[in-house]
């Protein structure tokens, strides 16, 4: 056990991770300001995306925000959370996302933005927070992006 975890307050349940999940998407999808979305997020967690690794907080904010950051990069996003399954239940909770993705994003030098639209299948490994007791994202690994039909790639 590290100091983001622990086992006093019991495993996270379904219905937790559900809430999580979209509450996540939301603020994403809302843009909200780093400081709003980072206390969802363990300090050494690992982002596995189609962009690159990212780790801990520092590498969070720079995915999130930095200069080809996510909301720098995409608008009018929209995340349905279609599938939310946990395998079993402990202080590290592995759990199956599907999320389909749809947003626009501007290219420069292009005259106009372009849509794109994906199913992402997802793992992500959930902790409970020590300090808080909320749930929290340890690792979040993009497996698979499943361009919708008409979407270039990403």
């Amino acid at each position: 056990m590290n100091d983001t975890t622990t086992s006093g307050q019991g495993a996270l349940t379904l219905e937790e991770i559900e809430s999580f999940a979209r509450d996540w998407y939301r603020r994403v999808d809302e843009h909200v300001p780093v400081e709003e979305i980072l206390p969802m997020v363990a300090p050494e967690m690992e982002f596995r995306i189609p962009e690159g690794v990212m780790r801990g907080h520092d590498g969070f904010r720079e995915l999130y925000q930095g200069e080809r950051g996510w909301i720098r990069s995409f608008f009018d996003e929209v995340h349905t959370v279609s599938r939310v399954a946990v395998s079993s239940s402990g202080e590290e909770t592995p759990v199956d996302v599907v999320v389909n993705w749809q947003a626009r994003r501007w290219q420069p030098p292009a005259a106009r933005s372009q849509w794109i639209g994906f199913d992402a299948y997802q793992q992500w490994v959930m902790v409970r927070s020590a300090a808080t007791g909320q749930p929290l994202i340890l690792r979040y690994i993009v497996n698979e992006l499943r361009p919708m039909p008409g979407s270039p790639a990403l």
